[in-house]
């Protein structure tokens, strides 16, 4: 059977998109608890099922981004194994 329509990604369908805002206003970051100035480019993760986001700083994303692609590297070489 061939795939039909878009391929899915596990970043930004069910997971929540994420993408780069600049904070209008003073912000927290959520991982962190640290100040994010008003704009200051900053990152927002939409949370599944709700309208709601979380902000994180550069630097707490780029360590979300390191794990989550340690997490797909371990995926990608179980499904190799089936």
């Amino acid at each position: 059977m061939a795939p039909r329509g878009k391929t899915p990604s596990l970043i930004g369908s069910g997971a929540g998109s994420s993408k780069i805002v600049t904070a209008i206003k003073k912000r927290t970051c959520k991982r962190c608890k640290g100040s994010i100035s008003g704009g200051t480019k900053c990152l927002e993760v939409g949370i599944p099922g709700s309208f709601g986001s979380k902000t994180y700083c550069k630097e707490c994303f780029l360590l979300i981004l390191e794990k989550s692609k340690t997490d797909l590297a371990g995926l990608e070489a179980a499904v190799a194994k089936i």
